[in-house]
């Protein structure tokens, strides 16, 4: 009896062990379902992509639901370009008469004036054409003198015809070349009234053209420069325009007025402007048309300079479209993803992830193509939905 009684509460205390240890089990196992309820996640049903979110979380988390609108959505075409300035505003500076740098007075990205002077040239060639200017504009005065006595004479019948026409003939062929050299002389920026004093320059001043900023320069002390070289480049970027590319296939599309948009390489800021002349002519070798747009309040447009890379989209047209927030429509390996509301009940929201296509879209909306709901009431998660598909 002693070792049956023995045995038998060796048993009695197994079994409540066996007993503790399955209640801390179920216990354990009921935790983690309660943890579980409360973790937003979308891959806990699988098989139909469902999701439970209680009102607390909703309410925590600032949710919001709204459904499909209609907007009046810009269609855009894309574009890409370069800032430039009107051809008014460039110069390439050359010399009308090769010669030697004697000295240069700018470098690359000085402001300059009109009439400031950029380098000058030396060359005997135009000691050469000066002397030359005052020889025949000193035979010049004797043969108008000469001229005008024939002609007098002539007209009184008191010296020959012949006499007349030969001194009519020299003083002409003389003024001509006067004309011409002056001309040439101006060119080359000579004074031709120091020069009518006696001056000779001895060097030839370049002056700029225009007024703004020196961009390229070419030359050097002691270079040879001729006719066909440029010199020096200016540029003035008081005004600059965006010059546009587009395909052909979009260019019917594109009239003089429309809106576009666009950001400098590298930069996340977008900035407006509108199209002003569209091009007539497609470039054979990429089969675009150039479009000119100009810059609304350039002014606040920082960095912006000559030949900067654009990208840009031009609004061709406004068309009604079923839209969504942009918000509300999630991106995962390249697909798009909403959340539809299928139940609404005082503890708790029941969402349904759906994969739609999008179309047009911008900061604030996107196009919904595909729409992914029969009713036309359905209710989507507007707010809040990227934490829940993504994770």
């Amino acid at each position: 009896m002693g070792l049956l009684s023995e045995s038998l509460s060796k048993a009695f205390l197994t079994l409540k062990i066996s007993l503790v240890i399955v209640l801390l089990v179920l216990t354990s196992c009921g935790n983690k379902e309660s943890e579980s309820a409360e973790a937003l996640d979308i891959s806990a049903n699988p098989h139909t992509d469902e999701l439970v979110i209680t009102r607390a979380q909703f309410e925590a988390a600032q949710m919001q639901v709204g459904t499909i609108e209609t907007k009046a959505f810009a269609r855009q075409i894309n574009a890409n370009g370069y800032i430039d300035v009107p051809p008014d505003q460039k110069a390439s500076v050359s010399v009308k008469l090769g010669g030697f740098v004697k000295s240069v007075t700018i470098l690359p990205g000085d402001r300059i004036t009109k009439g400031k002077v950029l380098f000058t040239l030396e060359n005997p060639e135009f000691i050469q054409l000066q002397q030359e200017y005052l020889e025949n504009h000193a035979q010049l005065k004797y043969l108008q003198s000469d001229y005008e006595r024939q002609k007098a004479l002539a007209d009184e019948n008191i010296a020959s015809q012949k006499n007349f026409l030969k001194a009519e003939s020299d003083y002409k062929v003389v003024q001509a070349r006067v004309q011409g050299l002056e001309e040439k002389l101006k060119m080359l920026n000579v004074n031709i009234k120091s020069l009518e004093a006696g001056t000779i320059a001895s060097v030839v001043h370049v002056y700029a053209p225009i007024s703004g900023y020196v961009s390229k320069v070419n030359i050097s002390l002691g270079v040879s420069v001729s006719p066909d070289d440029v010199a020096v480049e200016l540029v003035d970027t008081d005004h600059m325009h965006a010059e546009l590319q587009v395909f052909e296939k979009d260019v019917v599309d594109i009239r003089k007025g429309q809106k576009f948009s666009f950001r400098t390489s590298g930069s996340d800021t977008w900035y407006d402007g509108e199209v002003y002349l569209v091009g007539k002519t497609i470039e054979s070798s990429t089969r675009t048309v150039s479009i000119h747009g100009h810059i609304h309040d350039e002014k606040n447009v920082p960095n912006l300079l000559p030949g900067m890379y654009l990208e840009a989209t031009i609004e061709v047209a406004s068309v009604e479209r079923s839209v969504l927030p942009t918000e509300a429509v999630v991106s995962v390996d390249d697909a798009k993803y909403v959340l539809m509301l299928l139940e609404e009940t005082p503890d708790e929201f029941r969402f349904k992830r759906l994969e739609v296509t999008a179309g047009q879209f911008n900061n604030q909306w996107t196009e919904i193509v595909n729409t992914p709901a029969k009713q036309p009431d359905a209710k989507f998660l507007i707010k809040g939905a990227f934490n829940l598909v993504v994770e």
